[in-house]
């Protein structure tokens, strides 16, 4: 008898440590969860959105020659050129509202003739980061991302905007109310200053 009370005392110990080891613990780490988490999780980024700092906007890349543009946007919204520099704009097609796209070319005057892409700026949140950045991120958003300084102010329907830049081949144009509004990649070492005005089409 004695014999047969220890063994089933046995079993309900054993049925209780199982139970804890695989109840409410086992519960959070159900498959089902994790997958559900790996389901909505960011799908990655395709070249034709992503923007690199120093070097391009989608298929658009800098010191590449302005005809690519014209193969790639067709012909500008928008030009204006002077002294071996010129801006050209597109409004981006298909989407609502529509998002300017503009780039910024010079000439190496005596050297090289051929018109190349020195700054492109983007407004659509179409474009972005490795990171997340996009046209539309908070100052928050930015902040957590890059380190950034405000080298220029411009004024906007009467209220004041902020460009901040990070010294890396990208720059960010933030509203009074601390979201970016536009994106500026450039030549790293060059700076956000293009000779023409970027935001000729707003």
């Amino acid at each position: 008898m004695t014999y047969q009370i220890s063994f089933r005392y046995l079993l309900l110990c054993t049925a209780g440590l199982i139970y804890s080891a695989c109840g409410p613990k086992g519960q959070q780490q159900n498959p089902s969860a994790t997958d559900s988490t790996a389901v909505t999780a960011a799908a990655p980024l395709t070249d034709k959105a992503l923007i690199i700092p120093g070097e391009s906007v989608g298929p658009i890349h800098l010191n590449d020659a302005d005809s690519t543009l014209l193969d790639q946007l067709g012909e500008p919204d928008y030009s204006d050129a002077a002294m071996g520099k010129a801006v050209l704009a597109w409004y981006t097609t298909g989407d609502s509202p529509a998002y300017p796209v503009s780039i910024f070319t010079a000439r190496d005057m005596g050297n090289d003739e051929t018109a190349r892409i020195q700054q492109i700026r983007i407004t659509s949140p179409y474009y972005t980061t490795s990171e997340g950045i996009c046209a539309s991120s908070s100052l928050a958003q930015i902040s957590a991302e890059y380190s950034t300084e405000q080298v220029e102010a411009y004024e906007k329907d009467g209220q004041q905007y902020a460009v901040l830049d990070t010294k890396q081949g990208i720059a960010f144009e933030v509203s009074p109310n601390d979201s970016c509004v536009a994106i500026i990649v450039y030549q790293p070492g060059a700076g956000t200053s293009s000779y023409l005005p970027l935001r000729a089409l707003e």
